[in-house]
């Protein structure tokens, strides 16, 4: 812990220096150790969160097995105007919340096994999902929680003023400041908030290599898109890979962080 508020101090001071082709090669390499695991846990996430979707949409709705495809759509549409207003409304915000908190979570586990490809380990599917067990997966719940509050509430007032273009911008930059608060509680082991503070101070200091960096793996890894849901599936564990290379390069994931895990 000295030693990673010793790096945050002189990240403070001095700044850091990556480069987004030497972040890229060796997430490269990270990737190509996780994503069966990743891939995998994320099939099965969808499934669940499936599962769970359509068990809330036939409590909410009146679809019966002999609905047409018009009545099921009509349906949907009044459900989705009643999602923007009180009371389902609310109802809708707790929901992303704890969605987002939950995901939060998952993606705890795949940069832990992208740590253990870092070390030289092999990645265990355990990993993926040990942060749902644990006192750090319960800080990133909440720090992920308070961060998609604030904006979920934030974006809400927007769309009343017709301001989505808006609300879309600040959400990235959200995500871009707030792209260090998972690893910071995991590896860094601090709490919600000081992770918070810490991420948004670490890439306040200087935005444009990470968002340059974040811009172009975007691109590569939303072209999965033009293959379907097969084709996202596969190139989502690089941005994984991608933050979690970002982490290491500018903060730094050393064996003393490995041995309290």
């Amino acid at each position: 812990m000295d030693q990673l508020k010793q790096t945050i101090q002189r990240i403070k001071n001095e700044g850091y220096n990556i480069q987004p082709f030497l972040v890229m090669r060796e997430a490269a390499f990270y990737y190509k150790k996780t994503i069966l695991l990743v891939v995998v846990s994320l099939l099965l996430s969808f499934f669940f969160v499936s599962f769970l979707g359509s068990i809330a949409l036939t409590q909410l709705t009146d679809i019966n097995e002999s609905a047409t495809p018009a009545e099921i759509q009509e349906q949907v549409i009044e459900l989705t105007n009643q999602l923007s207003q009180p009371p389902l409304l609310y109802t809708y915000l707790i929901s992303a919340v704890i969605f987002s908190a939950l995901s939060s979570i998952l993606i705890a586990g795949f940069y832990k096994i992208n740590a253990e490809a870092a070390l030289g380990k092999t990645p265990r599917f355990i990993s993926v999902f040990k942060y749902f067990f644990s006192i750090r997966g319960l800080y990133v719940f909440i720090a992920q929680g308070i961060i998609t509050l604030f904006f979920t509430v934030f974006s809400v007032l927007l769309k009343e003023y017709q301001l989505e273009m808006v609300s879309i911008i600040i959400n990235w930059l959200v995500n871009i400041l707030t792209l260090f608060v998972t690893p910071l509680i995991i590896f860094g082991r601090m709490s919600p908030f000081a992770a918070i503070k810490t991420s948004i101070q670490v890439v306040n200091k200087q935005p444009i290599p990470i968002i340059l960096t974040v811009i172009l793996n975007y691109f590569l890894v939303f072209s999965g898109l033009f293959f379907f849901l097969i084709g996202i599936v596969i190139t989502l564990p690089y941005l994984f890979s991608i933050y979690f290379t970002l982490y290491k390069q500018i903060i730094g994931y050393n064996l003393e962080e490995a041995k309290v895990q």
